[in-house]
């Protein structure tokens, strides 16, 4: 069920803004990307065409016409055919709607449009002292596949990569 006052929709170009700014509020926390000083629109074009909505789409959610959260599918692995199928889920919220259930809903969302999408293998990575996104993970059915221990200095922490899988039937 969609959060009351939550509207959701495939994304725009116009809401590129918005989505970078979703993006960089998650920064400073050093919780969910490895990015650690705020990206530029302008650097986040090439990235934003890469979506398609028939095979790796990017959604918003908003409330009253305001962009607070996306999620997205990207390829593995840079495409290649032979990964065709497995891609890889990116899910930001804005800070002051964390902790109502918007995430869950969205990654719930992806994931039932996946069989639609061709994707059998959904990926979700994410930092290993990321506890939120562990038990949103472990609700949701993901395994963990692989754990790359300190491979990021995170606000001068040494921070691992949790590297987990949700095997989704594709459609019938």
């Amino acid at each position: 069920m969609t959060p009351p006052g939550v509207t959701v929709r495939d994304a725009t170009a116009a809401d590129l803004p918005a989505i970078v700014g979703v993006y960089n509020q998650s920064i400073p926390g050093g919780w969910s990307t490895a990015d650690t000083s705020p990206v530029a629109v302008a650097d986040r074009v090439e990235w934003f065409h890469k979506f398609d909505r028939a095979r790796r789409p990017i959604w918003v959610a908003e409330v009253g016409g305001e962009v607070i959260a996306w999620v997205g599918l990207t390829s593995f692995y840079a495409g290649r055919p032979a990964y065709d199928a497995t891609a890889e889920i990116s899910l930001y919220v804005g800070t002051a709607y964390h902790g109502r259930g918007l995430g869950r809903y969205l990654k719930e969302r992806m994931i039932a449009a996946c069989p639609g999408l061709g994707v059998t293998t959904l990926l979700s990575m994410h930092f290993d002292h990321n506890a939120a996104t562990k038990h949103l993970n472990d609700k949701l059915g993901f395994m963990p596949l692989g754990h790359l221990t300190e491979i990021a200095v995170v606000n001068g922490v040494k921070r691992g990569l949790v590297i987990a899988a949700l095997r989704i039937p594709p459609a019938s």
